[in-house]
């Protein structure tokens, strides 16, 4: 993995945490308006196994945004606590159909908090430039050297983002796939240790997440 670090620490600049506030609804009064995309994203639930993982969840949708879901990118462990120094995140969607909000909310209290402006904040990084053309998503957030680890001793979010429905899209919807990790995919949990980062070989479940979008 640690090749892989090096590589994803090209990616563009880290984004600021922030309240998603994206979709082109609107509330345009117009009685002839083309009617808004109303997309509606399903993801299994997860049932706590296995343990620990890494896994997708939904949030309550916003009605005020009804092209946009927002997913959480969660790690749950409840039989042991983890300890990390980083971790990688890779999303696969279809861009023709599905689009990636351009601002995400990292949780603060993981390794500092990204932008957090603390001596210790980590390096928070995405391919904002090429990921609504490839349909690859990539987030990497990695401790600076000689800053404490986070330890996790429950269910806790690490990141959530935003997708976007361009379009109408038919059921049984288009796929949002968290990728696991290492070698086809990059959902990692990582620690530090004398030779360079190790994954610590925790689980990415996708939960079957598929979105559709009518109007």
């Amino acid at each position: 993995m640690s090749s892989n670090w090096t590589r994803r620490t090209r990616w563009a600049a880290a984004l600021a945490p922030a309240l998603l506030l994206l979709a082109c609804g609107g509330n345009d009064s117009n009685p002839n308006r083309i009617k808004p995309i109303e997309a509606t994203l399903t993801i299994d639930p997860f049932p706590n196994s296995p343990d620990p993982a890494v896994y997708l969840v939904k949030d309550p949708k916003n009605p005020g945004f009804p092209d946009l879901e927002t997913v959480q990118v969660r790690l749950y462990t409840a039989a042991a606590p983890i300890t990390f120094d980083a971790y990688t995140v890779e999303i696969h969607f279809d861009p023709s159909v599905v689009q990636v909000g351009s601002v995400f909310e990292y949780d603060p209290n993981i390794l500092g908090g990204c932008s957090s402006g603390q001596a210790c904040a980590p390096t928070c990084q995405v391919n904002s430039s090429e990921v609504n053309s490839t349909g690859t998503l990539l987030i990497g957030v990695s401790a600076f050297s000689g800053c404490p680890a986070t330890t996790l001793t429950a269910d806790t979010m690490l990141v959530r983002i935003g997708f976007i429905a361009q379009t109408t899209i038919d059921p049984p919807g288009t796929s949002i796939e968290l990728i696991q990790g290492p070698g086809t995919g990059d959902c990692e949990i990582l620690l530090y240790d004398p030779s360079g980062l190790v994954n610590l070989g925790i689980q990415c479940v996708s939960g079957n997440a598929l979105m559709t979008a009518s109007r």
